[in-house]
């Protein structure tokens, strides 16, 4: 008598296990595209979030532009006091030393693409608020306001003009003189790279401030902080008032600088005067996304008018993803003249 065999046959075996495959197969696809549309929908957000927020802050900056300054609500390369500093002819007379190096400029500073960014320079005078303190004070019988306080200290009232605000840099603006705040906006490497990746950039900002007689803009050039982070390329055109007063144009710093506004214009009434810049900044994401197919880094971009690619070590490098943002600021202060 035969025994009953129990159990299952080879072919069973192999079947099962084929579907087992093909089910764990199917879930980690849907685990991988998954993953794959989470990291691309991050990125995008993370993109956004960055560009976004920081030409809100770079335009609530720019907005104060030519603020209370000497240049007679005019912005231009020849009008001392400018709210855009070109040369020299912006400044005091006694800061004609001044290093041009951190003066608006185009093509000034490396970049992630194959052409170098531009560099904007601004000033402008805040509305300062007047307060007095009590400073200590050495005993001076020629000095009547210096007196002995209820402590039997030296003291003297002391008037400060200070701002419930702050420069581009974080710093107080709280000064014994109505000084003028120098902002200049640039790129340059990253102060944090991450090994195994292409360069990183950032747009900087760098505060200073001077009075009339000062020698040199204080404190310019020494305490850039990042205003934003993974900012491939930053460019800018200034929007110009014609000479008639009738109608506007957009040009490059070089196109204004040498063919509008040339040294050879000396006539205010062929002045082409500056009424409006528009920034725009090339962004990427923080993370890479080398898996996804749909990221080229050979791709041309269009920034405020300049035709970009990525430089060599982007292109070689990992794959971002990376959008052009841009913005037209208005120069509250200097439209009062043209009406």
């Amino acid at each position: 008598m035969n025994k009953k065999q129990y159990g299952f046959t080879l072919i069973e075996l192999m079947v099962g296990l084929v579907l087992g495959l093909l089910i764990v197969a199917a879930g980690l696809s849907v685990f991988i595209a998954g993953q794959r549309s989470l990291n691309l929908q991050s990125g995008m957000g993370e993109l956004q979030e960055n560009a976004n927020f920081g030409l809100s802050i770079l335009a609530h900056d720019l907005r104060q532009t030519n603020l209370n300054t000497s240049s007679s609500q005019i912005v231009n390369n020849k009008a001392s006091g400018s709210g855009i500093i070109f040369t020299t002819d912006n400044l005091p007379l006694s800061l004609a030393g001044a290093n041009a190096d951190n003066f608006t400029k185009q093509n000034n500073n490396n970049s992630a693409t194959s052409v170098k960014s531009d560099q904007l320079t601004i000033q402008y005078i805040p509305q300062y608020l007047e307060v007095t303190r009590q400073d200590d004070c050495t005993e001076d019988p020629a000095d009547s306001n210096c007196k002995k306080d209820s402590s039997g200290n030296f003291k003297k009232d002391t008037k400060y003009y200070v701002v419930d605000n702050v420069d581009c840099e974080g710093g107080k603006i709280d000064f014994k003189e109505k000084r003028v705040i120098v902002q200049r906006y640039f790129l340059k490497e990253d102060s944090f790279q991450i090994p195994g990746q292409p360069k990183a950039y950032g747009l900087y900002c760098d505060a200073g401030n001077y009075i009339s007689g000062d020698a040199e803009i204080v404190g310019i050039g020494k305490n850039a902080q990042q205003l934003m982070q993974r900012i491939d390329a930053f460019n800018l055109k200034l929007g110009v008032r014609k000479p008639d007063g009738k109608s506007m144009r957009y040009a490059t710093i070089n196109e204004y600088l040498n063919t509008l506004m040339p040294v050879t214009v000396t006539d205010s009434d062929e002045y082409y005067n500056v009424m409006s810049v528009e920034v725009g900044v090339l962004a990427r994401s923080t993370t890479p996304l080398n898996s996804e197919s749909l990221i080229d880094n050979n791709k041309p971009y269009k920034l405020v008018g300049n035709n970009l690619i990525l430089n060599t070590e982007q292109k070689d490098g990992s794959k971002f993803l990376r959008e052009e943002f841009s913005q037209v600021v208005a120069f509250r202060n200097t439209l009062g003249v043209t009406e």
